[in-house]
């Protein structure tokens, strides 16, 4: 089934644990990193190498072959994409900017 920014929530409790893997270059890590620098997010590169626990976790755990695979931690519920995914980022961009609701003020709506 294909990731959509359905996927990610217009709001959530705490802030999102983000993890890019990809290779040392990688130009397209790059864009997402310095996406998420501009905006003040913060993330966990993690370089892969081919043969890599983490390249294995990648390829044959979650079944992506390129780069970068972004896993995102929502609390109980896990998004993950692999690519350049402009629509997922900015999904993501939005709920980290402005999506974060502490539990009390969620409990008064």
């Amino acid at each position: 089934m294909t990731t959509t920014s359905q996927d990610i929530p217009k709001t959530t409790h705490s802030v999102p644990e983000i993890k890019i893997f990809g290779p040392h270059e990688c130009p397209n890590c790059g864009t997402a990193m310095k996406l998420f620098d501009r905006h003040g997010i913060d993330y966990t590169k993690i370089d892969l190498e081919a043969g890599d626990e983490n390249h294995r976790y990648v390829t044959e755990d979650l079944g992506y072959l390129q780069a970068p695979v972004i896993v995102v931690e929502l609390g109980r519920k896990t998004v993950h994409w692999g690519g350049h995914r402009m629509d997922m980022l900015m999904a993501l961009v939005r709920l980290c900017t402005q999506g974060i609701v502490p539990e009390h003020e969620a409990d008064d709506r």
